[in-house]
C-alpha cells in the first residue's frame, strides 16, 4: 500500500515537471538609473594634470659699487650748470660801469651837437635829445658832462644838471672849469643823458637821485683852451 502510494506521488510529480506553466502577472519594471558625470574644466583630453609651476622668488641684491659709494664723475656725467651774472661791457658810446638791468624808461636818443663840435672860450653849447615820455613829479633828465684826464698830469672834472626839458643850454659859467689852460690845449667833453628819480640834495644843494632809465649813448664836443691865466 505504501509502495503504491509512493508510485502515485512519483507519477504526479513527473507529470507536473513536463507540463507548460501557466502565465502569471509580470513583476514591475525597474526605473533605470541615469548617472551624469560632470567633467572638470581643464581635464578634458588630459590624462594627467599638468605639474604645478614652482614660484620664482627674485631677490634684489645691491652690487658692492652702489652701496654707500658715490660713483666717480666720468666724461658722460651731466654737466654742472653755472649761473653767471651778465654785465654790459662799456663801449665808446656808453657810460662806463653801467650794468644790464631793468629800468622804467629806455635810453634817450641824443640829437645835437654831433661829435667833435668845437666850443670856444666863453662859448655856449645847446644839448638836444629826444624824450622818453611824460615824467612824474619827482623824475628828471640827468644831463652829465665829463672831462676825463688824457694823462697823469691832468685832472678829471665832471658836473651834471637835472631838468624836465629835452634841451639844455650849457652856458659859459658852467663850461669854464672844463677848459684847459693854453699850455694843455684843446680837450673833449663827453655828455650823455638818463632819467633819474630825485631823492634829495647834497651838502652843496645839488639834487641827487637814483637811476630809473637806461643811459643814452655817449657823445663829445671839443672845448678850446682858456687864454693866459683867465
Amino acid at each position: 500500500m505504501k509502495r503504491l502510494l509512493a508510485l502515485v506521488l512519483l507519477a504526479g510529480w513527473l507529470g507536473s515537471c513536463g507540463s507548460t506553466p501557466q502565465p502569471t502577472d509580470a513583476p514591475p519594471t525597474q526605473t533605470p538609473w541615469i548617472i551624469i558625470v560632470t567633467a572638470t574644466p581643464g581635464l578634458v583630453g588630459q590624462m594627467e594634470p599638468e605639474p604645478t609651476q614652482t614660484p620664482w622668488i627674485i631677490i634684489a641684491t645691491p652690487t658692492p659699487s652702489s652701496v654707500g659709494v658715490r660713483p666717480p664723475a666720468t666724461a658722460t656725467a651731466s654737466p654742472t650748470v653755472a649761473v653767471t651774472r651778465v654785465t654790459a661791457t662799456p663801449t665808446a658810446t656808453q657810460p662806463s660801469g653801467s650794468d644790464v638791468t631793468e629800468f622804467k624808461y629806455p635810453s634817450p636818443t641824443l640829437v645835437d651837437p654831433p661829435n667833435g663840435r668845437p666850443v670856444g672860450w666863453q662859448g655856449t653849447v645847446t644839448l638836444v635829445w629826444r624824450g622818453v615820455g611824460e615824467l612824474a613829479a619827482d623824475e628828471y633828465y640827468h644831463v652829465h658832462l665829463d672831462r676825463p684826464p688824457r694823462s697823469s698830469g691832468e685832472q678829471w672834472y665832471g658836473d651834471y644838471v637835472y631838468t624836465k626839458e629835452t634841451t639844455h643850454l650849457v652856458d659859459q659859467s658852467f663850461l669854464a672849469p672844463f677848459h684847459l689852460t693854453q699850455e694843455q690845449g684843446r680837450t673833449n667833453v663827453y655828455w650823455w643823458v638818463r632819467v633819474v628819480r630825485k631823492t634829495g640834495e647834497d651838502e652843496n644843494g645839488k639834487p641827487i637821485g637814483v637811476d630809473i632809465g637806461s643811459p643814452s649813448e655817449k657823445r663829445y664836443f671839443t672845448v678850446e683852451p682858456r687864454p693866459g691865466d683867465s
